[in-house]
């Protein structure tokens, strides 16, 4: 059976067309609103861009030597006692004993203090006049003057106090200078033979004897070993350091240099300057470590001074973003758009791309491109001039030209922010501890981290490049 549909004028047939259409028209945006909109992801032509040079860090690093050890050692080297004697025909015979008390060690500003006390005795003679004509030795013409002091009777005593001046060489040996500052003959020998005083006789001898305490302490603190505490803190520091949560620090080292030495509480102080180039990275690095260079003279600073490359991944990145855009709703034209999930997904050197997921009165996926800038003053990574990518535009144009809102832009560019102060003070709360441990028996490193700030930022394909700069102090303290 046919159906026939008859038209009594052109009117009504161009009705029933123009209903025709409207119903095919109808259809048609009933299907395309029940799409999920999914355009292709952005077609990235990866140009990382140039990164300039990291500017070197310095680190001062404060390091103890406790000296009591080599005080030991100097003091069990000198002998205790001494003696001497000086044999003439004519003029003045004697013998001298030298007993020694034990040597009092301690530190002034810029070296070493030593003191002892001296007891003596002495035995003499003394002939005005030899011949030689019956003895090759020959005899007094007189009969010979004897005298005595610390003999069947207490020894007399002496003071006595040396310096030491310590210098570092640019190969790191240590060069002791010790001399005699004081000798003090508290209680003298009072005798006169024949108008011959002898004080300045026993002066000269116990100076002569003190040369060898000045040349025992000289060797024994020439033994302190501060190439080895230096090269035990220079291979310490090329050591990866764990970072919890945040990666791996690598301090990389370059040069080293000694401030001068200070003395305090028997222990000598000195500052280890090094130059270094550290970053800070999500994965373990791989270390090739340095020899020990010879000293260089390199910029002075208190504490550390570290320009930080950090390599943030955009999975790490994610997660800020997330928390400032995810789950927000707008409403476009009468329409309510949920975002369901907002992603950094890469960069093609200059500009960041966006996905994102969202569900609603439609549902789909959205792809942007932005600019990431960087609020020094506040610490805020943002964006800035967010566009719809090229192949999302044509797919809106063509299906859903209402989704097509600049609300979409200004609401990311007024949420899509990082703020980086919430996450430093957890990041230096981290890097503090790492800062605090034994690094080997004996070695301990300690520190403290008081201010991160981030200077400049690069946005590769992989994640973000920041430079930041970390102040702070670090000390190491060797046993």
């Amino acid at each position: 059976m046919k159906t026939i549909v008859r038209f009594s004028s052109k009117s009504e047939s161009a009705k029933f067309n123009i209903r025709l259409h409207s119903f095919f028209f109808l259809c048609g945006v009933l299907f395309v609103g029940c799409k999920s909109i999914e355009p292709l992801a952005p077609t990235e032509t990866i140009i990382d861009p140039p990164i300039s040079e990291a500017k070197a860090s310095y680190l001062s690093i404060p390091i103890e030597i406790n000296l009591e050890s080599y005080y030991k050692s100097a003091e069990s080297s000198i002998p205790t006692s001494f003696s001497g004697k000086e044999k003439n025909c004519e003029g003045l015979s004697y013998t001298y004993q030298l007993k020694r008390d034990p040597i009092l060690f301690k530190t002034n500003a810029v070296g070493l203090d030593f003191s002892t006390k001296v007891a003596y005795s002495l035995d003499l003679s003394y002939c005005p006049k030899c011949t030689y004509l019956f003895s090759n030795e020959g005899n007094c013409v007189v009969p010979r003057f004897f005298g005595s002091c610390g003999i069947n009777e207490p020894m007399r005593s002496a003071s006595i106090s040396f310096a030491t001046k310590l210098e570092i060489a640019s190969n790191f040996n240590l060069k002791s200078t010790t001399n005699l500052t004081k000798l003090d003959l508290s209680d003298p020998c009072e005798i006169t033979l024949v108008n011959y005083d002898i004080t300045s006789t026993l002066d000269k001898e116990i100076r002569k004897e003190m040369k060898t305490i000045q040349s025992e302490i000289d060797k024994e603190i020439g033994k302190i070993d501060i190439k080895s505490t230096c090269a035990s803190a220079w291979k310490q520091l090329q050591e990866i350091i764990p970072i919890e949560t945040y990666g791996y620090l690598k301090l990389s080292p370059s040069k080293i240099a000694l401030s001068a030495l200070k003395f305090n509480q028997n222990k000598v102080c000195f500052d280890l300057g090094i130059e270094s180039y550290p970053t800070i990275q999500t994965e373990k690095p791989i270390s090739k470590p340095i020899a020990l260079p010879n000293l260089s003279a390199i910029k002075k600073t208190d504490g550390f001074q570290l320009n930080m490359d950090i390599f943030a991944s955009y999975d790490s990145l994610n997660q800020w973003v997330a928390k400032s855009l995810q789950g927000s709703e707008f409403i476009l034209k009468g329409r309510k758009i949920r975002l369901d999930s907002v992603q950094l997904i890469g960069a093609d050197g200059k500009r960041i791309h966006l996905s994102i997921q969202f569900s609603g009165a439609r549902k789909g996926k959205l792809y942007f491109s932005a600019q990431p800038k960087l609020d020094v003053n506040h610490q805020i990574i943002y964006l800035s001039d967010i566009q719809f990518d090229l192949k999302t535009k044509s797919i809106l144009l063509k299906s859903a030209k209402w989704l097509f809102n600049e609300q979409i832009i200004k609401r990311l560019e007024h949420e899509a922010k990082i703020d980086l102060k919430s996450i430093f003070t957890e990041a230096k709360h981290e890097i503090t501890k790492s800062l605090n441990q034994d690094l080997e028996k004996n070695v301990h490193l300690s520190g403290s981290v008081h201010k991160m700030d981030v200077i400049d930022l690069f946005p590769l394909k992989k994640g973000l490049f920041i430079r930041s700069e970390i102040t702070g102090k670090l000390k190491l303290n060797i046993d």
